[in-house]
């Protein structure tokens, strides 16, 4: 009769004496270098085996048995071999088929035989050698960790936590015990993964052994140069860096280029031409050539600190909620003059980097999601150099000069991203993926992916119209591109889709397209009317200087802070027109709000300078039509109404996007948290206007609530906390500063 015990969701076996039977049994590790060492003294540590260890030199053995690292030295003879569970080989690769000849007579089927060697078609072929065919039973294996360090004393019982471990089964090879080896590695916190051989070899030349290769050489040219001396004495940090694995074992090294020599070749051919490319750009002085490849190559390292951060730290790391807290009696007075308008920074960054020629953007708002959308063309080749603070000087490749980017492009939580990014990389010659996180994750979008395959586009997600999404290269043959009226993300995706169709391919439906016609033009390129659409001329896209006129949100929300706040008189300067003039300003307006505007144009756009004072606000009355048109806005609306001196009625909530109406539910909870009478059922929304109460709202993190309820807090008969503020500060950088200058009392709570 036996009782079990688990670790780690794994099963032992005791017996009735309590004697406890190893999970792995009996296991010999042959080498006891470093790599051995370590993988025999995580096993004992953790009482998950019994450990014997073999080695050539019999004073590795010794120093094995009394640092604690095995229980038992072995012999490769059939009383030691025969009685093995597991059989782990940890010699150089060159000396596999030496040892493998040795332990065959011995070895049972149902003994796992696995090794850690660095290659594993040499490893395959050493089988094959001895074996005749691969034994079902040997399972190649291969660990992503180690040190400069070598034998036995190196080893480290926690060198395989949070790293990977490459198992490499074949077609032959025993499922029962491939299932064994993934367990066996898991125990000792390694993070498991299966790869075909040969590509595991190729994948490897790539990321470890060429980076051995460079560093021996490197070391070896410089102490034979005339310099020698000095380059050593006055070496920095990044010498000593670059060449610290040239520490490592030159024995196992050797084997391992002499074993893996057709993926090595391979993989420094490569790296030969790539290093060939930046002397000649050295030569002929091409900084924008080698900017580019350094940014590039600094893209894809911070995407490997990111996974690697990510695999060692187990999760994501948890950022700190932030409140906000505003006081009533802030008396808004000054002048702002406005970063640049958010959407047009993610439209021009967008077109600076298709054009033909250098763009320098100006007055850019280089906060939140647009920073998504910038880093998303960095990492496939395009060289954006930060001038200034708020200034790009942008390297344009072309409609089709972007590089295949090393990893998914992750768009995170940024839905103007996505909405850009998608029929630009349907035009690519290169298969990309999208990934995203948090709520856009869950996010259906049909309307999208469908105007992305009318391009002709090979778009495939991963389930109900979801990210992720995979995109393949293929001819665009999209000829008119459909929008549902009022879908101004929709109307800017199809405009970028028409810069890869075909000449005569038109926008039919799209409503809002004075928003993006000077963005466009700025870069050269024409929205032209036809019949049945509009079609693009003047393609393709041409570098240009340009500024950018201020963010019309943000415009929006201080508006509305100066017409609630007694006492208040606000400049602002290089607003963004087409966002307000069509519909915030007028319903502004028959509330009573006291503003002047005086329009002009600036660098291709309508500007205006807006003087706002404070205004005791009448009701608003919307139908569902003017809903529908200030959907963006609708949540500082609401907060209009409800600092009115009436009843204001809002029609056709329901009929707004799901997120839009969502937005508008979630803020008359919060309202009537703080005293505003509201009513809400059918899309029908009425709000009794007042004095709200202060105290405490949370905008579940989301950038249009949090400015709403800032906003109502600025009537509040108390002090008045924010919750979950984080991605405001994210996006609007400046409005700590700007506040502190206009005199809105809002800080950071403690």
């Amino acid at each position: 009769m036996a009782n079990t015990v688990r670790y780690k969701g794994l099963i032992s076996v005791l017996d009735m004496d309590k004697k406890e039977v190893p999970l792995f049994g009996n296991v010999l590790v042959v080498g006891l270098g470093m790599i051995g060492g370590s993988f025999a003294k995580a096993l004992k540590e953790r009482g998950l085996a019994t450990l014997y260890g073999a080695d050539r030199r019999e004073s590795e053995l010794v120093l094995g048995v009394s640092s604690g690292v095995i229980d038992h030295p072995a012999m490769l003879s059939s009383e030691f071999i025969a009685k093995m569970d597991v059989i782990v080989l940890a010699t150089p690769v060159r000396a596999m088929e030496s040892v493998l000849s040795e332990i065959k007579p011995y070895l049972k089927p149902t003994t796992l035989l696995t090794d850690v060697g660095s290659t594993k078609g040499s490893v395959v072929e050493a089988a094959k050698q001895v074996f005749g065919d691969m034994p079902a039973n040997f399972i190649p294996g291969h660990p992503i960790a180690g040190a400069e360090k070598s034998g036995v004393l190196a080893a480290n019982s926690h060198l395989f936590e949070n790293h990977m471990a490459i198992v490499t089964p074949l077609p032959v090879s025993n499922p029962v015990l491939v299932d064994r080896l993934h367990q066996l590695w898991m125990a000792i916190g390694a993070d498991v993964v299966s790869m075909d051989v040969e590509h595991h070899d190729y994948v490897l030349a790539s990321s470890s052994h060429l980076p051995h290769l460079l560093a021996y050489t490197l070391v070896d040219a410089l102490a034979n140069s005339d310099r020698s001396q000095d380059v050593f004495k006055f070496a920095a940090g990044g010498f000593r860096d670059f060449t610290r694995i040239a520490s490592s074992d030159p024995v196992m090294w050797r084997d391992v280029f002499l074993s893996n020599k057709k993926a090595t070749l391979a993989t420094l051919d490569h790296f030969t031409e790539r290093l060939a490319v930046m002397r000649e750009a050295v030569e002929q002085g091409d900084g924008a050539g080698m900017f580019g490849v350094f940014t590039r190559a600094k893209s894809a390292r911070d995407h490997f600190l990111r996974l690697l951060e990510h695999r060692t730290s187990g999760q994501a790391k948890e950022i700190k909620p932030i409140s906000l807290r505003v006081s009533p009696v802030s008396s808004i007075k000054g002048e702002i003059s406005l970063l640049g308008d958010k959407f047009l920074s993610h439209k021009a960054i967008t077109l600076a980097c298709l054009s033909e020629g250098i763009s320098v953007l100006r007055n850019v708002d280089l906060s939140g999601d647009v920073l998504i959308t910038l880093q998303a063309f960095r990492d496939m080749g395009v060289v954006i150099e930060q001038v200034a603070a708020n200034q790009l000087r942008i390297h344009g490749v072309g409609l089709r000069g972007l590089k295949a980017p090393i990893a998914p492009i992750n768009v995170h939580e940024s839905i103007m991203s996505l909405h850009l990014l998608l029929p630009v990389l349907a035009a690519q010659t290169f298969s990309s993926k999208v990934i995203a996180e948090g709520v856009l994750l869950n996010r259906p979008m049909g309307n999208l992916f469908d105007l992305v395959h009318s391009m002709g586009s090979r778009l495939t997600p991963s389930a109900a119209d979801c990210l992720p999404v995979a995109l393949e290269p293929s001819a665009l043959e999209g000829k008119v591109l459909v929008v549902p009226y009022g879908a101004e993300l929709l109307d800017t995706t199809a405009l970028l889709a028409l810069l890869f169709l075909p000449e005569g391919a038109r926008l039919q439906g799209g409503s809002t397209l004075e928003v993006n016609r000077d963005v466009f033009a700025s870069f050269f390129i024409r929205l032209e009317g036809q019949e049945g659409g509009v079609a693009l001329s003047g393609l393709p896209p041409k570098g240009n200087d340009i500024t950018l006129p201020g963010d019309g949100m943000k415009a929006a929300w201080w508006m509305l802070l100066a017409s609630l706040s007694p006492g208040s008189k606000l400049t602002l300067k290089n607003v963004f027109c087409e966002r307000l003039s069509k519909a915030y300003w007028p319903l502004l307006k028959s509330a009573g709000a006291n503003f002047s505007v005086q329009q002009g144009k600036e660098g291709g756009f309508e500007v205006a300078e807006l003087i706002v004072s404070f205004a005791q606000l009448s009701p608003l009355v919307l139908n569902a039509e003017q809903v529908y048109e200030v959907r963006d806005m609708l949540p500082l609306l609401c907060v209009a109404a409800a600092c009115s001196n009436g009843v204001s009625i809002l029609e056709g909530i329901n009929l707004l996007p799901y997120y839009d109406e969502d937005r508008v539910q979630y803020l008359v909870d919060a309202l009537v948290q703080v005293g505003v009478g509201c009513e809400y059922h059918s899309g029908h929304l009425k709000i009794v206007g007042g004095f709200p109460a202060g105290g405490e709202m949370d905008c579940a993190g989301d950038y249009h609530l949090a400015l709403a309820m800032l906003a109502i807090a600025v009537r509040g008969s108390g002090p008045t906390k924010v919750d979950d503020c984080q991605k405001l500060l994210n996006e609007f950088t400046e409005l700590q500063e700007v506040a502190v200058r206009v005199g809105f009392h809002c800080a950071v709570a403690q």
